[in-house]
């Protein structure tokens, strides 16, 4: 290597240049310098890998957070009683992100139980409606034969007491049918007690289709004997009420047929009661549990609704498929225990 240096005299004029060649090991140098670059390298790989850990104890302890407030939000329902999220330790974001959560379930407890109360005065309504109705319709008859009697009755006539007969039994038809829609009613409001016996199924439910002179309904038990702990009353109740249903649809058929299966699966009973009457429309399949809901031209629509409370008091299910102008079936499903 070579060093230049200008040569000044006196008055600090050049005067010439001058040349120095020497020799230098930078051998030492370079050593330092790699080690140097080495331990830079580690010391930056150390603070990369310490700065992913704490991303991902930071990301980690956020995503708990918005995962608990994420899991208690797909458990937040209408018409439950919702728990609020308390976090001990969150970031302000969180904070009032949790806070919003919380006001929410405040507001949405308050929403559920204003709705609840709409609903039951609502309920309260139509049934009220409804009450009116049906006793309305029997009323109108008994105030048109009251007035006819008032206006036409003679005592003198000879046939006097036939009429008087007459126009009493007229009366009593109609107070009975105001009874029946009273009690249809009652039976609807109040939950089926449950009263469990041991019973023999197969006799019970054959009882309770031989009240029923139709050829059309058709018995097919499995087997001779079926025991189960239910309500005997209750299970003729059921039964009964499946198969006036079945008759009262297959009215207009020309060969009617209904037939009542009776099964044992595990633990469960299962009564099918099956028809080939005019089926049930799409449009009101939702509606047939329903109260008040009926296809006839008479009835208050709440036999349905009964059983369906009486099976559900037993922790049993009613189900049915129907099609249009091929028929319907009914499938209960009861515990035997």
């Amino acid at each position: 290597q070579s060093s230049y240096s200008y040569i000044n005299d006196p008055k600090f004029k050049r005067i010439g240049i001058l040349e120095l060649q020497f020799t230098q090991d930078n051998s030492e140098i370079e050593h330092e310098l790699k080690e140097f670059i080495y331990r830079l390298s580690l010391v930056y790989l150390l603070m990369f890998i310490i700065a992913i850990a704490f991303a991902y104890f930071l990301s980690s302890y956020i995503t708990r957070s918005i995962k608990t407030i994420s899991d208690k939000m797909q458990q937040t329902r209408l018409n439950e009683r919702n728990e609020k999220i308390i976090l001990d330790k969150a970031s302000s974001e969180i904070e009032v992100l949790v806070e919003a959560y919380n006001s929410m379930i405040d507001q949405l407890e308050e929403s559920a139980a204003k709705l609840a109360r709409s609903e039951r005065e609502q309920a309260w309504r139509e049934m009220a409606k409804q009450v009116a109705h049906e006793i309305k319709n029997p009323l109108t008859p008994m105030r048109l034969t009251v007035q006819s009697f008032e206006r036409k009755f003679n005592p003198e006539e000879e046939n006097s007491k036939e009429k008087l007969a007459e126009y009493s039994q007229t009366l009593i038809q109609q107070i009975d049918v105001m009874s029946s829609i009273a009690s249809a009613f009652s039976d609807f409001a109040k939950m089926p007690t449950q009263k469990r016996e041991k019973i023999e199924v197969i006799s019970v439910v054959k009882l309770a289709l031989d009240i029923f002179n139709e050829d059309s309904v058709k018995y097919f038990p499995e087997g001779k004997e079926l025991f189960a702990n239910l309500d005997k009353t209750q299970l003729i109740r059921i039964v009964t009420n499946l198969v006036k249903n079945a008759i009262q649809a297959t009215d207009i058929e020309e060969n009617p047929l209904i037939e009542v299966k009776v099964l044992s699966e595990g633990n469960s009973l299962k009564i099918i009661v099956s028809d080939n009457g005019k089926g049930i429309s799409e449009d009101v399949k939702e509606l047939v549990f329903e109260p008040k809901f009926t296809t006839k031209t008479s009835g208050m629509g709440l036999g349905l609704g009964i059983i369906k409370n009486i099976i559900e008091a037993y922790d049993g299910s009613i189900s049915f498929t129907s099609k249009e102008g091929i028929g319907t079936v009914f499938t209960v499903i009861l515990p035997k225990t």
